[in-house]
């Protein structure tokens, strides 16, 4: 093995510096190590030569593009990121069951890519010799509308999938985020939130069944894997277990049309007084609407002068009529009014909520490559307490000295979301939490996440954390799974260091949980990364 790692490191150095040689030169280095995994690959696959097309080393052409095209936080687009000895790009499962026979046998680490964001590259680079299990082709959906269920292969998209069940029906949905290029194998594997969970809980609250592969190849679904194992891979990181082969969904009821508005209010027409009694109102009021809020400084026209910019993005179940009712009984102060209001299909709602504009064609849900990708950093946090009005000041200041790169997004909480116990499944984020305060800088007018101009924001974002502490939650101060963010900790050698960010994710009872059933699972801790669950 020590032979193998050897004639990797020497093959990627010397293609490295041999990058801009001909392709021919490039074909005539050698990579031992993936040869032979490539060899054992096919060798224990259906398909001999269906499987020479569905892996790729760097010495292939597409190599590179397929990695590219994978990379959803462009910030890894770099040369400096570590990437995979061998992208495998399976279309069965016995595929993936040779690719988890044959790394072990050849020394190889396993990261699993299904589609999301990725905050931290931690699907599709490492700083080992490691196998990209690239589950980009199975992206099958098979819908029952008289059942209101879904089997969703992981690689699906949550766009992927609302357009599907858009061309079935518009009276069901599925209660996910708002970002169509998200796959649902990770998705629902962290737990996952989005407009609807407020009246119906997270996504993973809504798994009916699943198929599931374990680490030494063998296939379960809920009842042959047992309560443990079921608990732990909704939101608690499904792949420290194994493979997501496919969930099956439970679809819930919508109305044929939603109301949707968006308003913006700044400081000076009274956003600080607005957001301060948001806190109040969003995670308490009917649960059929969802009002999300964005927060940016701004310049104030051509002067050197800054603000705050509110932005209110209200979806709600239901007619504009009731929606008026109730805000006018509830938030009057918020100021919607049926201009502003407009009724859609729940999917050109997503269209909406992604950013686009309402007269954006919903295809472009299934349009892997139309939709931009993220280049950013980001953290979250959940408030318990409304944050007073000072506090409130204080972090419009900080935002005030930020370049312009940075943005908070808030999600209310309450509702549904409420009703479940934090032990339900390993997502603990439940009764009590008001909001889920995102806090983001991006890169977009830079080379690389390195510049100083990059480095400033990323300083600038570690201080927002801190300046956040006082009004968040704490012992543990809350995280998402989903937004995995190294700063927090990779430590696992003992519980003490892996605590430091474990507790923050899933809290000390599901944490200790999870551990205790990976040890089952997966004793060697074979499925491993930064921040997955581990074994002691």
């Amino acid at each position: 093995m020590k032979k193998s790692q050897m004639s990797f490191s020497v093959f990627l150095l010397v293609l490295t510096l041999s990058f801009s040689n001909s392709s021919a030169t490039l074909s005539s280095l050698v990579d031992v190590g993936s040869e032979n995994f490539i060899s054992c690959t096919q060798s224990n696959s259906n398909n001999a030569t269906s499987t020479s097309q569905l892996i790729f080393t760097p010495v292939n052409a597409s190599f590179i593009p397929i990695w590219q095209d994978r990379v959803q936080n462009t910030r890894f687009l770099k040369p400096s990121t570590p990437k995979p000895s061998v992208i495998v790009t399976p279309v069965d499962e016995t595929m993936i069951q040779a690719v988890l026979f044959c790394a072990k046998k050849h020394g190889y680490e396993i990261r699993i890519r299904s589609g999301g964001h990725d905050w931290e590259g931690l699907s599709y680079s490492a700083d080992v010799p490691f196998v990209m299990l690239d589950l980009n082709n199975m992206r099958s959906i098979d819908l029952d509308i008289a059942k209101r269920t879904a089997w969703v292969q992981p690689a699906a998209t949550l766009g992927e999938l609302y357009y599907s069940i858009s061309q079935k029906t518009d009276t069901l949905y599925f209660p996910a985020g708002v970002c169509p290029t998200v796959g649902l194998g990770g998705y629902i594997g962290g737990g996952g939130y989005g407009n609807l969970m407020r009246k119906y809980g997270t996504g993973a609250d809504n798994v009916l069944d699943v198929r599931f592969m374990d680490v030494n190849g063998n296939i379960f679904d809920r009842k042959s894997m047992g309560k443990d194992l079921f608990w732990a891979i909704r939101g608690g990181g499904a792949s420290s277990f194994g493979i997501v082969l496919a969930w099956k969904l439970q679809l819930v009821p919508v109305p044929e049309k939603v109301t949707v508005f968006i308003l913006n209010k700044t400081s000076e027409e009274g956003a600080t007084e607005l957001f301060h009694k948001y806190q109040y109102v969003a995670p308490t009021i009917d649960r059929n609407l969802h009002l999300r809020t964005q927060v940016f400084a701004q310049y104030i026209g051509n002067t050197t002068k800054k603000t705050i910019r509110i932005m209110f993005e209200g979806i709600y179940q239901g007619t504009r009529d009731t929606l008026l009712s109730l805000l006018d009984e509830k938030f009057p102060e918020l100021g919607v009014t049926r201009e502003i209001c407009e009724e859609l299909r729940s999917i050109e709602s997503t269209v909406v909520f992604w950013g686009l504009p309402r007269s954006t064609p919903i295809e472009i849900l299934t349009n892997r490559s139309a939709i931009f990708k993220l280049n950013n950093k980001s953290k979250a946090d959940f408030s318990r307490k409304p944050i007073p009005i000072s506090g409130l000041k204080k972090i419009w200041r900080k935002l005030k000295e930020n370049d312009g790169s940075a943005l908070l997004m808030i999600n209310p909480f309450g509702g549904r979301m409420a009703e479940y116990s934090e032990t339900a499944i390993p997502y603990p984020h439940r009764a009590g939490v008001l909001l889920q305060i995102l806090k983001t800088v991006n890169f977009y007018d830079q080379t690389s996440d390195t510049t100083p101009t990059s480095l400033k924001r990323l300083a600038w974002l570690r201080s927002m954390e801190d300046l956040l502490t006082p009004y968040v939650s704490n012992n543990p101060r809350e995280a998402y799974s989903n937004y995995n963010d190294l700063d927090l900790g990779v430590g696992n050698s003992n519980y003490e260091e892996a605590s430091l960010w474990g507790e923050r994710f899933w809290k000390r009872d599901n944490f200790k949980r999870l551990i205790q059933i990976k040890a089952k699972v997966d004793p060697h801790n074979f499925l491993k990364r930064p921040q997955s669950i581990p074994v002691f």
